[in-house]
């Protein structure tokens, strides 16, 4: 019996010696595979243009950097488009690690579900993936480089999807909640609009005094022969009904949506001019509490966001080191700070009301709180809603 577990033992070791040795257990090696990190897609006439930005990872003892490319396919469909991408290299990459997708030119009157269903429904990407709208066409937000990283989609993922401890002004949306809202009685999404914002292409030595670096001679002034770089502003949103593109928060009312959303701990206020000083709060704590009241002849929301605060900065005259010590709010910076959040919150509904988008999910209460009179009200809501905002403020005293 032992000489057999022996023989055993010796042959399951041979065995697994075979694959290590040969074939590392199927494993793929890292260094020479490529993979896709981000997709964008654009319309043209009736054709979908499809880029993908291709992540080749290189990294040696000296170049710690990836690589990455950009390929482009077009189609009538958004998998057609993929396909011609197959057919012209001749490789057919997944998407399993694609985190970003990217939605140009093209949709301003198109139903944008028709792209990303095709990437809910197929399983071929993550759900988590993370959607956005942008300004210029997709291909162009994937061909900037950026200072932040060497591949464009992960300088992107860092302002869209930011640390513990940063500010949360920025709408997140993936694939899931879009596609999930867009089933929704309300029908209603929103996600973040992704503008490039060009930083000087060079740097004039001669403000520099002098300073070290490769620079060339023009016209009696030296610059720098580094080539222009960009970076990437996500604070404005884009509203979509059923799918279509139908209006735009600006800053300060993405940041009010976030505020009824989401925790925004450590997000910063500003508050300018209370008797000629401008403030920054940011915020420790927030809780809001949205509710909807229906009668016969009456619809409507109650909003109260409790905020508590501490003051960050300000620029006073006489301000000092002592302002580190958490300087009480006074009276008159927290009555400013209630009627700018109130503005911008009562701004907000006014913008659902408008542009037909119910991103507080309005329909939703009416459907699951208020049934008796969803049928009284179901078509014409917003039309009919009438609201308050209520915001307390508060801090160290």
């Amino acid at each position: 019996m032992k000489i057999l577990r022996s023989k055993l033992a010796i042959i399951i070791f041979l065995g697994v010696a075979v694959l290590f040795f040969t074939n590392d257990f199927g494993l793929i090696d890292i260094e020479k595979t490529a993979i896709i990190t981000a997709v964008a897609i654009d319309k043209e006439a009736d054709d979908y243009k499809v880029s993908v930005e291709v992540a080749v990872p290189e990294a040696t003892d000296t170049n710690a950097e990836n690589q990455r490319a950009l390929i482009s396919g077009s189609g009538k469909t958004v998998g057609g488009a993929l396909k011609d991408i197959g057919d012209e290299t001749g490789w057919f990459p997944k998407l399993s690690f694609c985190n970003l997708i990217i939605i140009g030119n093209g949709f301003e009157n198109e139903n944008v579900i028709k792209v990303l269903d095709y990437f809910a429904k197929t399983m071929q990407i993550q759900d988590s993936a993370t959607v956005v709208y942008s300004e210029k066409t997709g291909e162009d937000l994937l061909k900037a480089t950026s200072p932040l990283d060497n591949i464009s989609s992960f300088a992107l993922q860092k302002i869209l999807l930011k640390s513990t401890g940063f500010d949360n002004d920025v709408i997140t949306t993936d694939i899931r909640s879009f596609c999930a809202n867009y089933y929704s009685p309300h029908s209603s999404s929103i996600m973040p609009i992704v503008k490039i914002i060009e930083q000087r292409a060079d740097v004039d030595k001669a403000q520099e005094g002098g300073a070290n670096g490769s620079s060339t001679s023009q016209g009696g002034s030296s610059k720098s022969s580094a080539s222009g770089k960009t970076v990437f502003n996500a604070s404005t949103s884009a509203l979509f009904k059923n799918g279509i593109k139908v209006g735009e928060l600006d800053k300060d009312l993405t940041f009010a949506y976030n505020l009824l959303n989401r925790s925004v701990e450590r997000s910063t206020i500003k508050v300018d001019d209370v008797d000629g000083i401008n403030h920054l709060l940011t915020v420790v704590s927030n809780k809001p509490t949205i509710k909807l009241t229906a009668t016969d002849t009456d619809l409507k929301l109650s909003i109260n966001l409790d905020l508590y605060c501490r003051l960050s900065d300000l620029n006073s005259v006489n301000s000092d080191s002592t302002f580190a010590e958490n300087k009480p709010l006074s009276d008159k910076l927290i009555e400013a700070t209630k009627t700018k959040l109130e503005k911008d919150i009562g701004d907000l509904v006014l913008t659902e009301m408008q542009t037909g988008c119910d991103i507080l999910k309005v329909k939703d209460l009416l459907y699951r709180f208020n049934y008796k009179h969803y049928h009284t009200y179901k078509d014409n809501y917003l039309s009919k809603l009438n609201f308050d905002v209520s915001v307390a403020v508060s801090g160290q005293k």
